[in-house]
């Protein structure tokens, strides 16, 4: 079986309720070529409290990804299930995406990544003009954050008497699959074993546009803006939601 990495989103529209929510994957493998029309079968389970708690739910999917190489899949409406979808309750705890994909359509599964699952309201309105109470999230259920492993180590790439922002590459336990992470900084003060992970969040200034702004953080509000480009993986951050 090729290694696979599966970058996606999952989301609950306005007026559903709990008990189904839809992911979709776009699926490459490790050259960063996209998987194109192949049948594969994923593996979802939804883990409570951190990344490495225990699961509550799980479920298998076997779809067919299209010329896009994207997969769209119905949480909830899976076969082979562990746990009962509908007695989660959102509200009380935090919830993590774990995703597992056999390109071969077996249930021999790659790890492809655990995401955050955020519960946020519909509609936040603008309050103020200063941009950080502009927030705006498009639904109820929507991934904004994604584990990315422990902080191991980082390392500068610019000079320290350098006045303009420098970029540093942050090492995680889950280099394997994110490679070293480009954000901006001088210095980094995540301590080794942080859990870190990846968010992002939508600004709109006022009428119809805005923008995605990327960050890497721990659990101690301890952040960095991400560069565009990782340079690393040679990929768009964007591409990681």
């Amino acid at each position: 079986m090729s290694s696979i990495i599966a970058f996606g989103f999952c989301l609950l529209g306005q007026g559903q309720e709990s008990e189904s929510f839809s992911y979709q994957a776009i699926v490459h493998n490790l050259a960063g070529e996209i998987v194109v029309a192949q049948p594969v079968t994923v593996k979802l389970s939804i883990i409570i409290e951190s990344p490495h708690d225990t699961v509550i739910y799980s479920e298998r999917h076997s779809a067919t990804t299209n010329q896009d190489g994207l997969v769209s899949l119905t949480i909830g409406k899976g076969t082979d299930k562990t746990g009962n979808f509908t007695l989660i309750d959102w509200s009380t705890n935090k919830y993590f995406l774990k995703v597992e994909i056999d390109a071969t359509g077996g249930t021999n599964y790659a790890d492809v990544g655990t995401t955050q699952i955020m519960i946020v309201p519909y509609d936040l309105p603008s309050k103020t003009s200063d941009e950080s109470s502009q927030i705006v999230e498009e639904d109820k259920l929507f991934v904004s954050r994604k584990y990315v492993g422990k902080f191991v180590d980082y390392r500068q790439t610019g000079p320290k008497t350098y006045n303009g922002p420098n970029i540093i590459w942050i090492k995680t336990s889950m280099e394997g699959t994110f490679g070293k992470i480009s954000a901006y900084g001088k210095k980094c003060d995540f301590s080794p074993g942080h859990n870190l992970y990846l968010k992002r969040i939508y600004y709109s200034l006022g009428g119809v546009s805005g923008y995605w702004v990327y960050q890497i953080e721990n659990d101690s509000s301890v952040y960095y803006r991400l560069s565009n480009f990782q340079y690393d993986r040679k990929v768009l951050v964007e591409t990681w939601f």
